[in-house]
């Protein structure tokens, strides 16, 4: 074979630059078709292994309940001047100021399996102390979506950098319980603040309440609640337990972070305590561990009024696409669209208003 043959032979085996092409386009678009297919599949799984944890603490809860003959209290309260009375003062706490604070998800950690962190927590000591800074601290991934990008490695400050001697740093946690029902900026116009009826502006039924036509609390979970399963008479099935909200920013109706206006810019969740508010002392801050459902869930706000608040700190949000997972009271655990009917999501939080909840 002479050397013109043979060099003709070598040109025909090779690939042209146009068939190069042709093949690296093909697997761009294979890949792009995959890709998708891919963190589907991945979501699914996180979003799984939500619902287990959101099953376990449904278990921990029948378990508590069970054992105590009703559940956790959304958070506990004692104020200052009646702790002063217990034990001794603490110097630069304003007596005005919840000297407790301890959550639903300290509480039930025996029935998490959990004990030894349990003991860890001097529940005789305000939440706040150094006393219990280390179990404050602690990540629990049993209270952690997998969807949930913050809340693993972040802590929930408290009251850092301000005048209170002893500032607090709690571990974030993605999931939070329900105090029910609440009515305010999600009506258009927006009401006074004279009118707000939230789990921060009325914490407990002792509170006076916001609105004369309306009954605070009438969720399962709130400060030093006590209800048994008995007094939830709307049903166990049809009552709302524990929902999800992340940490981080806060984002409104388009996906845009709120970085301006009357509410709030970040999330502060976490599972072992409402710390309360240095600055305003009778603030629990019991959005820290609980939610509401004047807006619906993963929404900023329910209002299309540009006017009306948003940025709200103690609705439900949740890392899954459209929609968010509860327990229900029964311990199931249920996938809620963001679109739902917001009476009927309220109705859903109410414990014995008597409302007709149907398909949801």
């Amino acid at each position: 074979m002479d050397l013109e043959n043979l060099m003709k032979t070598q040109k025909q085996k090779a690939f042209t630059l146009i068939e190069l092409l042709v093949v690296i386009a093909i697997i761009g678009v294979l890949v792009g078709l995959l890709l998708p297919a891919v963190q589907q599949a991945r979501e699914a799984a996180r979003r799984s292994s939500c619902k287990n944890n959101l099953k376990q603490v449904g278990l921990a809860l029948h378990s508590f309940e069970s054992a105590n003959r009703a559940l956790p209290a959304g958070y506990l309260y004692m104020s200052g001047a009646k702790y002063d009375t217990q034990a001794s003062d603490i110097s630069g706490e304003d007596d005005a100021a919840n000297h407790k604070g301890h959550a639903w998800g300290a509480m039930i950690l025996p029935t998490m399996e959990k004990q030894a962190l349990y003991d860890r927590f001097d529940f005789d000591l305000p939440c706040f102390l150094p006393a219990n800074k280390s179990a404050r601290e602690t990540s629990v991934s049993s209270y952690l979506c997998p969807s949930d990008t913050f809340s693993a490695n972040m802590l929930v400050a408290r009251d850092s950098g301000g005048a209170s001697p002893t500032p607090s740093f709690y571990a974030g946690s993605s999931y939070c319980a329900n105090w029910g029902p609440a009515e305010g900026q999600a009506t258009n116009p927006q009401p006074a603040e004279s009118q707000w009826v939230n789990l921060d502006a009325t914490p407990g039924p002792d509170s006076g309440e916001s609105n004369p036509n309306y009954d605070p609390c009438q969720g399962v979970f709130y400060r030093n609640s006590e209800i048994k399963f008995r007094d939830i008479t709307d049903g166990l099935s049809k009552t709302l337990a524990i929902g999800e909200r992340h940490n981080g920013p806060i984002q409104d109706e388009n996906g845009d972070l709120i970085t301006s206006g009357a509410g709030h810019l970040i999330y502060e969740n976490s599972w072992a305590a409402a710390c309360r508010d240095e600055n305003d002392p009778e603030d629990d801050h019991g959005h820290m561990v609980l939610f509401d459902t004047e807006f619906g869930p993963n929404r900023a706000r329910q209002s299309t009024d540009s006017a009306v608040n948003y940025g709200p700190d103690r609705g439900v949000v949740a890392p899954h696409q459209g929609n968010a997972q509860f327990t229900l009271c029964d311990g199931s655990v249920r996938t809620i669209n963001e679109s739902i009917n917001i009476n009927v999501y309220r109705a859903l939080s109410s414990r014995g208003r008597g409302e007709v909840v149907g398909n949801f």
